[in-house]
């Protein structure tokens, strides 16, 4: 389940759509002109359809729709949203370039394989101006490129998803995303077929969503929110003005119908991973009660400093807070809470220049800090960059990860799992 947004609504308009479009023949049916006739589409290529719905500030409901690429060689076409830059600058650039890299491959192709490397030289300077007009809206009303997001050298196309566009435009215009549907429409491939739902791709889609959004989605129905959290990011909001900036905050701002504390259950702020939101009061209770009575699966992923000899084993070690050193937990034997721990170790690797073990903890109670307390007490080996319990040395961040996180569907009943592999 990739889906980022809740499809039911957005499907069954774009279904109504892509029957429009047929019908009628033509993409733009306002204008019907050739140039946009469904011929090139249905006979040649395929491309990827998408349509939103969005709340506007006054509370309308509305939907606007958009493609990926390029239509019959447009990236304008009357009824869809824009592309991510100005048309006019594209095609700026397309000229300043094209005459000239047209000319090198003519003399190149004439025998002079000498000029292949200033030829491709030049295109890499044109694909760079190009990367550099690509402007995105994101959902705090600020405007962000590539190099913004960290993204070096982007394939060809990354941008150009219906999805990016979608939100883009969104954004842009203060409005809130409601539902999210793709769909293929015109000539079938190996991995294409039509009134089929296609999520978000990985590859050109995901690392630019997580930057609008302004935290890492990885699904939303319309009950519940699962999202991968970088370490560094508290869950909930703590005291003071300067730690109201939290995953939960950042839920509300997303999906401002959901419960004013959304979250029922959290990550250390250096921990990263699989946490799940609640988005209405009824999916929080449920929610809820299945983490007080224990009925969700959780694994982490850890890095240990040092050499781990046990492949696999449990750790029974009560935890309780010191009060004279918070947020410090120790282990108390008297009157720590029960806290129960298995491990499993996956391989020594080498960090740095020093040797760790990479392991999966599976815990079976949920005490503050219980997987870092029982690494440095229990394993005698704490975990890499545990700034409380261990070392963390210049550069280094918690290596703890909340890999899997498993439970029963709040609405549906079903069992469903959310993974995300640890970025270490």
């Amino acid at each position: 389940m990739d889906f980022i947004f809740p499809t039911g609504k957005a499907e069954h308009l774009l279904k109504e759509e892509i029957e429009r479009i047929k019908s009628e023949g033509f993409f733009d049916y306002k204008e019907k002109s050739p140039r946009f006739s469904i011929s090139e589409a249905i006979e040649s290529k395929g491309l990827m359809l998408g349509l939103m719905v969005a709340r506007t500030k006054s509370g309308e409901e509305i939907s606007f729709k958009a493609f990926s690429g390029v239509l019959s060689k447009s990236v304008i076409v009357p009824g869809f949203v824009p592309p991510c830059f100005s048309r006019k600058e594209y095609e700026e650039t397309i000229l300043e370039y094209d005459d000239l890299l047209h000319e090198l491959t003519d003399r190149i192709n004439r025998g002079e394989k000498e000029l292949e490397e200033e030829r491709h030289k030049l295109s890499l300077k044109c694909l760079s101006k190009l990367e550099a007009l690509y402007s995105f809206s994101t959902i705090k009303g600020t405007r962000i490129g590539f190099e913004e997001m960290g993204i070096r050298n982007p394939s060809t196309g990354t941008g150009d998803c219906a999805t990016i566009r979608l939100l883009s435009y969104c954004f842009r215009k203060g409005f809130v995303p409601v539902s999210l549907a793709e769909m293929w429409f015109g000539k079938e491939t190996q991995t294409r077929r039509e009134n089929v739902l296609y999520p978000p791709c990985d590859e050109k889609c995901k690392p630019i969503i997580k930057h609008l959004l302004n935290i890492d989605l990885l699904y939303s129905d319309d009950d519940i929110a699962i999202i991968n959290k970088e370490a560094g990011l508290l869950s909930v909001p703590g005291r003071g003005e300067d730690k109201q900036d939290c995953a939960s905050t950042r839920i509300r701002t997303l999906f401002p119908s959901s419960p004013l504390l959304p979250s029922v259950h959290r990550l250390d702020m250096d921990t990263s991973g699989i946490l799940v939101y609640a988005k209405t009061e009824e999916a929080k209770r449920k929610l809820g009660i299945q983490f007080e009575t224990r009925e969700t699966e959780k694994i982490y992923v850890a890095l240990l400093r040092g050499v781990l000899k046990e492949d696999s084993g449990d750790i029974d070690l009560p935890i309780r807070l010191d009060v004279d050193n918070r947020p410090y937990q120790i282990v108390d034997f008297e009157n720590g809470k029960k806290a129960l721990t298995h491990f499993e170790k996956v391989k020594v690797e080498v960090l740095n220049g020093e040797k760790v073990t990479r392991v999966r903890f599976y815990p079976h109670t949920g005490r503050t800090h219980q997987l870092r307390v029982h690494s440095a007490s229990g394993l005698k080996l704490p975990i890499v960059g545990d700034r409380l319990y261990g070392e963390r040395k210049e550069g280094e961040r918690l290596c703890l990860h909340a890999e899997s996180l498993t439970f029963t569907h709040p609405t549906t009943g079903k069992r469903v799992t959310f993974s995300s592999p640890a970025p270490f």
